[in-house]
């Protein structure tokens, strides 16, 4: 069983996050597991000007961490029950039959990043529905080379995303809720929460939208209603890291699966994704496109370490064979995007963390 030096650890944290706000992001949530308990659960910032306070229950717009938290969770739970296969496509399911660029996209290809897809596209200034988002795609997709390079992309989770509503028969936002959130029995999650706007932290000020607050963020999953494959997903650091528990548990999915999602799958692309996760593996020399997204994880992760990202300052990271878990939640694009200093305090939280583990 690992062992943690906590003193140290909090010791280090502490500075760590004293230090980063308000210069990385006006406030944080942090959150620290080992062997299934909470050892450190900190909250600090404040932001004056909106008299918010940031707390340990405090909302965050997970951004990108609905990848891995939703959109992948849902499909392996159809992956567990022989619903779907990975090599589906879409042509194989009989889906979106008016888009033909769509048809030899499978479920593998788009889960790891390999359909050829590009990274990002704004959809919804050719339309705000499904429809004229399935029609932007499909024109991308005329140009994609399925299993020929990894690269990370919102489009192929704005498609799974679709094919789970489809697959369902439901709204996304209704089959996370049916299928992972009240099941866990998580109270603070879901998408479009209807919790007052105070108890969740405010993101970016917007040309367009004005300060947003208790909304989305992302403008591709806003624009079609907030529930998107991609983004969308809201949480605070406790239901999220009672969400990785359980799937470590194998209470989400069979444990069976969960080893084939945080698997690397993408060795013969030089890649580091598995189904919906980043891992932490030996740097090849021909190294893909996407391959250093996973260096968020720090200095001291042992490979095998998996977890994801969020734009809006999110991020999640798991040690199985440690029994670990690192929730991190900022809202650091308060009061705008241009801030990068994430990027160093996401990697100075893990190496404190794993640092102090053996």
């Amino acid at each position: 069983m690992a062992t943690l030096d906590l003193e140290k650890m909090t010791e280090q944290l502490n500075l760590t996050f004293d230090k980063s706000v308000p210069s990385a992001t006006m406030g944080l949530s942090a959150l620290v597991s080992i062997n299934g308990k909470v050892v450190y659960n900190r909250a600090l910032g404040t932001i004056e000007k909106l008299n918010f306070k940031y707390e340990q229950d405090t909302i965050y717009d997970l951004a990108s961490l609905t990848k891995p938290l939703a959109t992948s969770l849902l499909l392996c739970k159809l992956l567990s029950k022989g619903k779907i296969a990975l090599r589906d496509t879409v042509g194989d399911l009989g889906l979106f039959t008016k888009y033909q660029n769509l048809k030899n996209l499978s479920i593998e290809t788009l889960m790891t990043h390999t359909s050829g897809l590009i990274p990002d596209k704004p959809l919804y200034m050719e339309g705000k529905n499904k429809a004229s988002y399935l029609s932007g795609i499909n024109k991308e997709a005329e140009k994609a080379v399925p299993f020929s390079r990894e690269i990370y992309s919102d489009l192929n989770y704005i498609l799974l995303g679709f094919m789970l509503e489809e697959l369902y028969g439901k709204p996304l936002g209704d089959i996370w809720k049916e299928e992972i959130g009240d099941k866990l029995g998580l109270k603070s999650s879901g998408f479009n929460p209807s919790v007052e706007k105070e108890r969740v932290a405010p993101t970016e000020v917007t040309e367009d939208r004005g300060l947003v607050w208790g909304k989305v963020h992302d403008e591709k999953s806003y624009y079609i209603g907030g529930e998107a494959g991609h983004a969308g997903l809201f949480s605070n650091s406790q239901d999220v890291w009672k969400l990785l528990q359980s799937f470590l548990n194998g209470k989400v999915i069979p444990e069976k699966v969960t080893k084939l999602a945080v698997s690397n799958r993408n060795v013969q692309f030089g890649g580091m994704f598995g189904l919906g996760w980043m891992t932490k593996v030996p740097a090849p020399v021909n190294r893909s496109e996407s391959f250093y997204l996973n260096a968020f994880m720090g200095d001291f992760a042992p490979y095998g370490t998996f977890g994801h990202t969020g734009f809006t300052g999110t991020s999640i990271c798991i040690n199985t064979e440690l029994n670990l878990i690192c929730v991190l939640l900022t809202n650091r694009v308060y009061p705008t995007r241009e801030s990068d200093g994430i990027l160093s305090l996401r990697r100075h939280f893990h190496n404190a963390v794993f640092f102090n583990v053996s």
